[in-house]
């Protein structure tokens, strides 16, 4: 993604996010954090919640979380960029598949 589509992609989940409950808001950030760490800071800065606020939060019940993933949740808002590399990406549009691989 170009700077100004993860700036808009922030913008709106701060936007929408701002209108739930703290839990629900704090859970977002707990996920956002796990899966892209600027990501996570950006919109946990817009709403408020550092991660320090939602490293207490435990994995839903039945979500399942990989070696990574547990690794990252002990260095919750401090984890370096995701290797996606050889990783396919698909885009589903209404009668339309694309997909794009790295």
């Amino acid at each position: 993604m170009e700077q100004w589509e993860r700036d808009d992609l922030v913008k709106n989940f701060v936007s929408q996010l701002s209108r739930c409950d703290r839990p629900v808001q704090e859970r977002m950030v707990w996920h956002f954090l796990l899966v892209e760490n600027e990501l996570g800071l950006k919109v946990g800065e817009g709403l408020g919640i550092p991660p320090e606020d939602v490293a207490r939060l435990q994995p839903l019940p039945g979500q399942d979380l990989t070696d990574e993933d547990r690794k990252r949740l002990s260095n919750l808002g401090k984890n370096p960029p995701r290797d996606v590399e050889g990783l396919t990406m698909t885009h589903c549009v209404p009668d339309e598949r694309h997909v794009v691989t790295r």
